[in-house]
């Protein structure tokens, strides 16, 4: 079997039938790995597939047993007349393809509807978030940074970026809110918004980073377990993601939104 990677399932399926040359019903398919979004393009995975042609199925020769013949007497030849065949052809049509699996070309039509989807709502979202930003007294340029079918980066390009952070990077947080219900409310199907601004993702991603290397060395030292302060979901995945393979600590949610947080406890 062949291996096709894609975004999607979706997508790497019509990747092995652009390849096969075949429906999808035609394909035997098996999925490897399905596919995440992963923090800041941390963690992201494609979908993985292996698939191949059905093999066609041979039918079996009936089994004929042998029995034993009885001796019969012999009975007379009885002639029986049939009717001659004709010559016209019967009009035999194919069985309808009951699947309803859209092709190849089919799906990468879907694909490009849901790119051009996308598209048209990144626009009118980088207008929104222009507009609502005005309304809090600060100049910014929304600028797409990145664009795929369910993902969108966009920057805020503004003289004073702490303005649009906010406090703790709560502003920020809020717009993106906004954002991902503003896209779903478009049409965009499970989008995946980031916004960012002056680099402030990254630079947030290491300092979580740190503060992770920090609360490893108090709870080994202490024995203690470390109650951090209440975070957004998107920064409780990424310690989640950074400390899961710590052989001394282990991580877990406390508490409801808005005040969520992580703890960080002894393994044993």
């Amino acid at each position: 079997m062949e291996t096709f990677e894609a975004q999607t399932i979706d997508e790497a399926i019509a990747a092995a039938s652009a390849a096969f040359k075949a429906n999808r019903d035609q394909l035997d398919i098996q999925v490897l790995e399905q596919p995440r979004h992963g923090f800041l393009g941390f963690g992201r995975r494609n979908a993985k597939i292996q698939a191949e042609l059905k093999r066609p199925v041979q039918p079996q020769k009936p089994i004929v047993k042998k029995s034993a013949v009885k001796s019969q007497p012999a009975k007379k030849t009885v002639v029986v007349k049939t009717a001659k065949p004709t010559d016209k052809k019967q009009n035999v049509k194919p069985a309808a393809n009951d699947s309803n699996e859209p092709d190849a070309l089919e799906m990468e039509h879907r694909h490009q509807a849901n790119v051009q989807k996308m598209n048209q709502a990144a626009k009118a979202l980088c207008g929104y978030l222009k507009d609502v930003l005005a309304a809090l007294g600060v100049t910014a340029k929304p600028k797409i940074v990145k664009l795929r079918t369910h993902e969108l980066v966009v920057d805020l390009q503004a003289d004073n970026s702490g303005r649009v952070i906010g406090f703790h990077g709560r502003r920020i947080n809020a717009l993106e809110q906004l954002g991902t219900a503003f896209l779903s409310y478009h049409g965009v199907d499970d989008p995946g918004l980031i916004l960012d601004t002056s680099n402030y993702r990254q630079k947030r991603q290491q300092s979580l980073e740190k503060l992770a290397a920090r609360c490893v060395t108090e709870v080994i030292a202490t024995g203690q377990a470390v109650f951090l302060d209440p975070m957004p979901a998107r920064e409780r995945k990424y310690l989640h993601h950074v400390l899961e393979d710590n052989p001394r600590v282990k991580t877990y949610s406390h508490g409801r939104d808005p005040y969520r947080s992580v703890v960080v406890a002894p393994k044993n």
